[in-house]
């Protein structure tokens, strides 16, 4: 190895562990500022809150979507029983006249 190139490597050594122990830092969580990481927790709290909110949201949207799919099966049934009713009273069964059924 060139003398030259040793020197600018011993040269530069202080300023490469410096770099890497700023890094380190960083990377740890150690540089930021409380101010800095509170406005991140309260950032991270409102997420959380419209998070939850949209989850009750959602569920609540479903509650009342099977709810009306439950209405419309029992006016479907409601619908075919009426159906079925006036279906019997046009045509009476053997034996009865309108007259016997009150029509």
């Amino acid at each position: 190895m060139d003398p030259g190139t040793i020197q600018f490597l011993l040269n530069q050594a202080p300023t490469a562990a410096l770099a890497l122990i700023i890094l380190v830092l960083f990377i740890a969580g150690k540089i930021h500022s409380d101010r800095e990481y509170g406005k991140l927790e309260a950032e991270r709290d409102y997420w959380r809150e419209a998070h939850e909110k949209l989850a009750e949201a959602v569920q609540t949207e479903r509650k009342i979507v099977n709810e009306t799919a439950e209405a419309g099966r029992v006016n479907n049934q409601l619908i075919a029983a009426l159906t079925t009713l006036a279906t019997a009273r046009k045509t009476p069964g053997p034996g009865l006249t309108p007259e016997d059924l009150g029509l």
